[in-house]
């Protein structure tokens, strides 16, 4: 009854053998579970590859069933295969070929390692200045549109040392597709938010959002929310932001994709018939490759999905505004996607994930600007410094769901520092007091600041807070938080940056 063996294994195990990108990996799935690896031949066969020769590019030819491998996930900024009259068509050109080649809109690297059973995704920001092989510094995703993936693949190698096993590209339709075929993806927004591309939610609560909204949620860099008191806020992290909730998205069409009968045989075809028309694979990815890493990851559980953007600074470079990777505290992340890296339990946070703001809050001279020096040798990410109204005790301020970067961060600060919950706070702030002294080189120990649990359930400037224990670790610590409060919260591995929509509260269905 070997027919029958085959089709209660793939029933069982395919949500948890999903790739965890978007439709590209929903797709990777489904083919390494087809239920025989003839079937899986024959739909791979049908997908448009793309003939990679550049030397950088590694491939699977010296990697084994159970090695760790890396998948280069790019979401192409291409309208091909939408209606004439999609409103992502409006004021575009026609297609990549008119803008001269694919332009990369989302760039991550997907690292499965089969042993562990450890999914990892790292995110690179789009205006992230970088050196281009033979050609002069810019933006990383100007990479693949002056030289196609190769020229990206190499500038991934030669500038982050990382190696790329597989290459798998989608476009807009096929991100449309997939959320189409999902009858929308629902998410709870507490306040109405909004964006410039397009995304416009007026009312507060679970809203489904449809392929287009979809889209324009992915893509929205301007995003703004609306606080208690009705005022439009920005997210002033922009592609930050933009890549927190992209990596939130991934876990909500995976979630979705269970909901919606992703175990049924029938809704794995038409999965895998999306993913045949709208995504290009490299010409070496064989079906046998898929297939053993379907086995691996039979028991997969999505939640465990660790994400990491890299940490970066705004600067100007001949005009343009751009980022500037923050070396040093990048190095960790990369080490993971080398794999030379020491392994990451669930919901760590270390330094190097953690972006912080300092405002003088003294009047002291140049006080923000050396604490933020200070706190860059220390590991973090520093924005810009600023000024703030005096106040009487040093405050390290945070948005809910973010209460374990900000303990992090206290342990770091010779003074008596108070955190505050603060929904207007996009990142990490302290607010320097008379009580401040200096940045320390070796933290605290955890016991001297807990991690707190934001004690409100609404959305508020400022609220009061409790020390409890639950969920999310800090490195070198045994204290965890994980509360969530409906809003911008934290799902992640590591730091978020920006305004990510958290769980609908007890009681609301919006799954």
């Amino acid at each position: 009854m070997p027919g029958r063996r085959n089709t209660h294994r793939l029933r069982r195990t395919w949500p948890q053998r999903m790739l965890i990108s978007f439709n590209v990996c929903c797709i990777l799935a489904a083919l390494t579970t087809a239920g025989t690896v003839a079937l899986a031949k024959h739909k791979i066969n049908q997908l448009s590859r793309v003939d990679l020769t550049g030397s950088a590019f590694k491939g699977t030819q010296d990697v084994g069933p159970q090695d760790p491998r890396n998948f280069l996930i790019v979401g192409a900024d291409d309208d091909s295969g939408l209606p004439a009259n999609d409103a992502v068509r409006n004021g575009r050109d026609k297609g990549a070929a008119a803008v001269g080649g694919v332009r990369s809109d989302t760039i991550m690297v997907v690292r499965l390692d089969p042993k562990s059973k450890q999914a990892q995704v790292v995110s690179f920001p789009r205006d992230l200045w970088v050196d281009i092989p033979g050609k002069s510094r810019n933006r990383i995703n100007a990479a693949i549109e002056f030289g196609g993936p190769d020229l990206l693949i190499a500038t991934i190698k030669q500038d982050f040392d990382i190696d790329i096993n597989h290459y798998v590209q989608v476009n807009f339709a096929g991100f449309k597709s997939l959320v189409n075929l999902l009858g929308g993806v629902p998410v709870y927004f507490a306040t109405p938010v909004r964006d410039q591309g397009g995304l416009n939610v007026q009312n507060p609560g679970c809203t489904v959002l449809d392929q287009n909204g979809a889209l324009a949620y992915v893509r929205a860099r301007h995003f703004q929310y609306q606080n208690a008191q009705g005022r439009w806020v920005t997210d002033g992290t922009s592609d930050f932001g933009r890549i927190s909730r992209q990596q939130d998205f991934m876990k909500r069409v995976i979630r979705r994709a269970v909901h919606q009968g992703a175990r049924n045989p029938i809704k794995l075809a038409n999965f895998v018939d999306v993913g045949l028309k709208n995504i290009k694979l490299d010409q070496q990815t064989k079906p046998k490759d898929l297939v053993d890493l379907g086995s691996a990851f039979r028991n997969f559980d999505p939640e465990t999905l660790k994400t990491y953007s890299l940490p970066a600074t705004d600067v100007y470079h001949g005009g343009a505004a751009v980022l500037d990777l923050q070396e040093a505290a990048a190095e960790p992340i990369l080490a993971r996607f080398r794999g030379t890296g020491a392994p990451v339990s669930p919901g760590q946070v270390i330094p190097g994930t953690v972006t912080v703001r300092v405002r003088n809050g003294t009047g002291k001279q140049n006080q923000a600007a050396t604490t933020s020096e200070g706190l860059r040798s220390a590991g973090f990410q520093v924005d810009a410094p600023d000024q703030s109204p005096v106040v009487q005790r040093t405050e390290v301020r945070y948005q809910p769901g973010q209460e374990a970067q900000a303990a992090l961060v206290a342990r770091y600060l010779y003074a008596n520092p108070v955190l505050v919950s603060d929904v207007d706070a996009a990142v990490i702030t302290v607010v320097t007091g008379p009580d401040f002294g200096t940045v320390l080189k070796v933290p605290l120990p955890a016991s001297k600041f807990p991690v707190p649990t934001t004690t409100t359930t609404s959305t508020t400037t400022s609220t009061t807070t409790t020390t409890v224990a639950s969920s999310t670790t800090v490195a070198g610590s045994s204290t965890s938080s994980g509360s969530t409060v409906p809003g911008a919260t934290s799902t992640t591995t590591t730091a978020v940056r920006g305004y990510v929509p958290g769980a609908a509260p007890p009681g609301v269905d919006c799954g």
